[in-house]
């Protein structure tokens, strides 16, 4: 574990000395350091984020792992700062960085609260998007009310469908994803 590590480390203990904000979780010269940051960020509604930072014994050389969570944001939201973050980590010079990059993290958020149309088109996408689904049906004891009923609500839920009968009876769908998970769920 490099000697810029754990300097960093105490640093980062000092400035984020409030009640809860700095946790030293793991210190080995095997594995690193294991940091986590908990920061409130935002501009138009402040979001409490945890950030967990993995340190490995070669850091500041390679980047950190980062692992970011919050209850005010989705889990697509926390991948996209991650990511963001991780892009920036690798673009710094090989030197102390996790303060930097949780300075960062504030443009970050502000950028995914610019974006917030983002999981919007990302199920608007999946709405657009084919899928298929193959049912394997123990048995059917009213074969033309089960035929009727699948008909009906494959045209309400706009999907299309075949039955196969046979020695295993088979239901394939094919339409919009969430559109077959109804379907599945019923």
């Amino acid at each position: 574990m490099s000697e810029a590590a754990v300097e960093e480390v105490s640093v980062l203990s000092s400035i984020y000395c409030g009640k809860g904000e700095f946790r030293l979780i793991q210190q080995s010269a095997r594995d690193g350091l294991l940091v986590q940051i908990n920061s409130t960020v935002g501009v138009e509604r402040r979001l409490n984020l945890s950030l967990l930072f993995h340190l490995h014994p070669r850091y500041p050389s390679c980047p950190p792992d980062i692992s970011v969570s919050s209850t005010g944001l989705s889990r697509t939201r926390c991948h996209i700062i991650r990511q963001k973050l991780l892009d920036q980590a690798a673009a710094l010079p090989p030197e102390p960085m996790v303060h930097q990059l949780i300075e960062g993290l504030q443009q970050c958020v502000e950028v995914t609260e610019d974006c917030r149309g983002g999981e919007e088109e990302m199920k608007e996408q999946e709405r657009e998007e084919k899928w298929t689904a193959v049912l394997l049906l123990d048995h059917i004891r009213s074969k033309n009310r089960y035929i009727g009923l699948l008909e009906r609500w494959t045209q309400q839920l706009q999907l299309t469908g075949r039955l196969l009968l046979g020695q295993s009876i088979l239901v394939i769908l094919q339409g919009a994803r969430p559109d077959i998970k109804v379907l599945t769920h019923v």
